[in-house]
């Protein structure tokens, strides 16, 4: 059994390496590569050849979900530029921005109080979209004329609009859960 490991996620996929991607070319070839290297295929081969199908598979894996994910296709688009991220100091010091995202967070917390509280949520998503469209213009604005300071910028923007949608999201489910 043969991988290259050495492939980036879009070479891996066979698509240009930019923002905006096929997402059904990302899934056929997703199929297709999942279909080659899964470890099931592999059950009567040597142990090597079951190892590196496990690893292709994580790494096919992880591929995917960065290319399917806006956020961290981004996110990676600058890495292969060198630009460096630290998880645990990098965070947006754009005070406007914080203020207003302290201010949805609080708006999601305060949902039950609402007469509709599931339009309210809906009201909040669609929200939490636009302003997630208008930064993924601008990001590819900043990354298309390398200002890879204001993308990344941009890019720990777009980390807090995909955690306020997981937390929109598990509101909604309580909501739903209660009303049954």
């Amino acid at each position: 059994m043969e991988f290259n490991f050495s492939r980036n996620y879009f070479e891996l996929f066979e698509l240009e390496a930019q923002f905006h991607i096929d997402r059904e070319a990302l899934a056929n070839r997703y199929q297709a590569l999942q279909s080659q290297f899964h470890p099931d295929r592999f059950i009567e081969s040597n142990d090597q050849d079951k190892r590196m199908a496990m690893q292709a598979t994580t790494f096919i894996n992880e591929a995917h979900k960065t290319l399917r994910d806006e956020s961290a296709r981004a996110r990676y688009l600058l890495e292969m530029q060198n630009v460096t991220f630290n998880t645990e100091k990098d965070t947006t010091q754009d005070m406007n921005f914080l203020m207003a995202q302290m201010s949805l967070r609080e708006e999601i917390d305060e949902v039950d109080s609402q007469e509709d509280p599931l339009e309210s949520l809906d009201k909040l998503a669609r929200q939490s979209k636009q302003e997630k469209l208008r930064l993924i213009e601008n990001y590819q604005a900043c990354f298309n004329m390398h200002q890879w300071n204001e993308a990344k910028e941009i890019v720990l923007k777009l980390q807090f609009f995909t955690r306020l949608q997981q937390q929109i999201n598990q509101k909604q489910e309580a909501l739903e859960e209660k009303l049954l």
